[in-house]
């Protein structure tokens, strides 16, 4: 099976993308939840997705939601993944922006294969103590072409 750690932003993306099946951050998602993707997320990247959703007023007004639909939004997040509490931190992991070495210090406590993010200071990484860092729609080819 596929192990995974998905950025906020990506969580974000599905979220606002609910009524577009076919968006690329909505269909992995729908597969982390039908089983074909182990999902690894931290509080820490929970907390990220619900600060972005709640504290939005342009998203909020532009894609017609309410901060109590984003709250239960992220609380079933907690059920659709494997929860990484309190990973060891990786100080310096991302140079470029220190504030997402949190992810990394997930998908590297979880041991997982991909790192899923929109984030160009992550992409731009790469790899990451043999993890890759691939942006969703270069996953969702992946992931659609498993048995």
């Amino acid at each position: 099976m596929i192990k995974a750690v998905f950025d906020a932003n990506l969580l974000v993306s599905a979220f606002l993308s609910r009524d577009n099946p076919g968006g690329a951050s909505n269909e992995l998602l729908r597969s982390a939840r039908q089983g074909a993707i182990q999902l690894h997320l931290s509080p820490d990247i929970i907390a990220e997705a619900l600060a972005t959703l709640i504290a939005s007023d342009r998203l909020k007004g532009r894609y017609g939601y309410t901060p109590a639909m984003a709250i239960e939004f992220c609380d079933s997040l907690r059920t659709a993944a494997t929860m990484v509490i309190n990973p060891p931190a990786t100080p310096g992991a991302v140079p470029r922006d220190p504030d997402d070495d949190k992810i990394v210090a997930c998908a590297v406590a979880a041991g997982v294969d991909y790192l899923v993010s929109r984030d160009h200071d992550l992409l731009s990484l790469g790899t990451y103590g043999g993890i890759t860092i691939i942006a969703p729609e270069q996953f969702l080819h992946f992931v659609r072409a498993q048995p």
